[in-house]
């Protein structure tokens, strides 16, 4: 789609040229069922995984989440086998238990009201990202770059890199959403300010702010994002 221009009338700052957002843990509250399948996964065969370890699964692919589980838990399975089970475990759960980062469903209203064009960029593959739209109303996107896309995911910068190609516009012109540390780092690295959503508030470094969920994203919100220095102090 082409959205149109907004108005620059009684803007205190300028528009983004676009905003970016993560999937998992930033738009949709699925961080929560993947963690839950990791554990599921290594329980299948014995296995345990501390709270802490968990910690470092979040933001990555289906198959590099399995790499690591392979070598946490000591899974004899290959990797593509455990990466489709990690991916089946926490779909077959998304009817029941999916829901949206609070505020999140408005704010992509908003933006897409004010003709903002915004992208999604996901470690997630293309099914995982099928399968979460059957249950919560995405809508459309500008630009949808996936796992399967790139040959690098999340912290590599190249997704964010693809995405910024593909919409044709300047790293530094736009805003990132993101959940994870992986995520921080790969947005940071493509030349991109980034906002981190977590509820318990702990930023990555390099993010330019920190939200608890996604309800005081609005247009204004984000062009006055743009108009601060890349990083927290």
């Amino acid at each position: 789609m082409t959205p149109s221009t907004p108005s620059s009338d009684h803007r205190p700052y300028a528009w983004p040229a676009a905003v970016l957002f993560d999937l998992d843990g930033t738009l949709v509250d699925s961080e929560r069922l993947w963690l839950d399948a990791i554990r599921a996964r290594l329980a299948l065969d014995g296995a345990a995984v501390s709270s802490a370890q968990l910690v470092e699964f979040e933001g990555l692919s289906s198959i590099e989440a399995a790499r690591a589980l392979i070598e946490v838990g000591g899974l004899s399975a290959r990797a593509a086998e455990v990466a489709a089970d990690l991916e089946a475990l926490t779909i077959d759960t998304f009817a029941d238990r999916l829901s949206w980062v609070s505020g999140a469903e408005e704010a992509l209203g908003h933006l897409r009201g004010e003709g903002i064009r915004i992208a999604l960029v996901t470690s997630s593959t293309h099914r995982w990202v099928d399968a979460v739209a059957e249950s919560l109303a995405l809508g459309a996107f500008d630009v949808v770059v996936t796992a399967d896309d790139v040959q690098h995911t999340k912290p590599d910068p190249e997704p964010y890199l693809q995405a910024f190609d593909l919409l044709g516009i300047d790293p530094g012109t736009c805003l990132v959403f993101e959940d994870s540390e992986v995520g921080v780092r790969a947005a940071v690295a493509a030349g991109s300010r980034v906002v981190q959503v977590r509820a318990d508030l702990r930023a990555t470094s390099g993010a330019t702010a920190c939200l608890p969920d996604l309800r005081p994203v609005t247009a204004a919100w984000v062009a006055s994002v743009m108009a601060r220095e890349p990083a927290l102090p």
